[in-house]
């Protein structure tokens, strides 16, 4: 079969010309598709199902939602693993699948899986991002010269997670550090006992004065009117001004029983950058199988965007970690060798052969290897990287292109038949 095929390229040459431009042609649509990475991401099929159950100790965690959702879990089709872990007031459960099953299909079991556990109330399994271990591609941070630590936290909470998560391919968005702001309402039992009032009784009034309804419409000639109730707390003196009772007429409010001041979710450790002791900074996760060029391309994007036109005078987001000039030097490497390993390749095979037409039957081969193993790769859906795109192209065919040509060259000048045909002959059997 070989030999079919090396003597039909050598009389046909100018339709083995066209099949390799063919061929080259179809690798470099493999090249510009396929994801590169860095290095390789060999993480299985994973989906983690995360559980909170605030003010539970891990014993509990384990008794009352831990354990109902592997009862359920337990058998899921394609599943290889299931490890988990009880912390205070959290569940997590990672399940592993094996290599044949896709993400959506397992996340989708899961789900549906889950759904049927029964746990307390309060506990609402949720799935964790797809994406994987390896999935962090940027990472920031936001500063400002006259915002405090409040105002930067509520931005990159309300604006800049929402318009990073617009880029295509990412998974998630998560912040760290700053104040995250609330409006804690400290009641003073004594002021509640003497106004017959209890915890509840405050709990149900807030709750209640804090949300907007709607009126229908008022008819007004030929036009309608539409009516709505504005209840949207906005301050720590509105919820003071919340009615709880009347007393002889006289109203009984939320700030005469306690007092209400502007703090932030208790936390358990703080961000620092360099010298500075606090800041705000947020991880980018890829959704698994994503190129990360592109993602990257639609962050930069959506940073420029909330640096030039979205965020406050004074607040911009600055950059930490950006896989980008990752695979920058690894397509750096990789070009850096492509052209050394020709020109050493060119230059070793015509000093030894002396035959120009040896060294640039040898050299072509080293880019035509290259796009030969990005079909191979795009055609199985795997992402490339430093050592699948190095290995193809100098450890697997170069070799055998250097062996053929010098075989060739070796027979030529030992039995040079004068015909033409006699020479294309000798070529296919050495090459054979």
């Amino acid at each position: 079969m070989l030999q079919l095929l090396i003597e039909a390229c050598v009389h046909r040459r100018v339709a083995a010309f066209f099949a390799t431009l063919v061929v080259a042609a179809f690798g470099l649509h493999a090249y510009v598709e396929t994801p590169i990475e860095a290095y390789p991401d060999v993480t299985n099929t994973q989906v983690t199902v995360i559980t909170q159950l605030p003010g539970n100790a891990p014993e509990e965690i384990e008794r009352r939602v831990t354990v109902p959702l592997e009862r359920e879990l337990n058998g899921t089709p394609g599943m290889t693993l299931m490890r988990s872990e009880s912390l205070f007031g959290l569940s997590l459960i990672t399940l592993t699948f094996s290599d044949d099953v896709a993400s959506f299909p397992a996340r989708t079991i899961v789900l549906q899986r889950v759904a049927a556990a029964s746990l307390p109330p309060g506990a609402t399994p949720e799935l964790a991002p797809e994406a994987t271990p390896l999935g962090e591609v940027y990472q920031f941070r936001i500063t400002s010269d006259r915002h405090d630590l409040y105002q930067l936290r509520s931005e990159m909470q309300w604006n800049v997670v929402r318009v990073l998560r617009q880029a295509p391919g990412v998974a998630d968005i998560v912040p760290f550090g700053g104040y995250l702001k609330e409006f804690h309402v400290e009641a003073d039992p004594a002021r509640l006992f003497a106004q017959g009032l209890t915890l509840a009784d405050l709990e149900q009034a807030i709750a209640k004065s804090n949300v907007n309804v709607g009126g229908g419409f008022l008819r007004h000639g030929d036009q309608e009117l539409t009516v709505r109730g504005l209840g949207y707390l906005d301050s720590a003196e509105d919820i003071k001004r919340i009615v709880l009772k009347s007393k002889d007429g006289t109203p009984v409010t939320v700030g005469d029983v306690s007092s209400v001041v502007q703090s932030y979710t208790p936390r358990r450790g703080a961000v620092g950058v360099g010298l500075e002791k606090e800041g705000i900074e947020s991880f980018v996760w890829m959704r698994r199988g994503q190129n990360p060029s592109i993602v990257l391309e639609g962050i930069h994007a959506k940073v420029k965007e909330l640096n030039e036109t979205i965020l406050p005078k004074g607040m911009k987001i600055e950059p930490i970690y950006d896989r980008s000039d990752l695979v920058g030097l690894t397509l750096k490497t990789v070009h850096e060798n492509l052209i050394t390993g020709f020109l050493l390749v060119v230059g070793v095979v015509w000093l030894f052969l002396r035959s120009a037409v040896g060294s640039v039957a040898v050299a072509v081969v080293i880019p035509l290897a290259l796009l030969v193993a990005f079909i191979g790769l795009y055609a199985l859906g795997l992402p490339a990287n430093l050592i699948s795109m190095g290995a193809s192209e100098f450890g697997i065919l170069v070799d055998g292109a250097v062996v053929v040509v010098e075989n060739a060259s070796h027979a030529l000048r030992h039995e040079y038949p004068k015909d033409r045909r006699g020479r294309l002959r000798l070529v296919v059997r050495s090459a054979g």
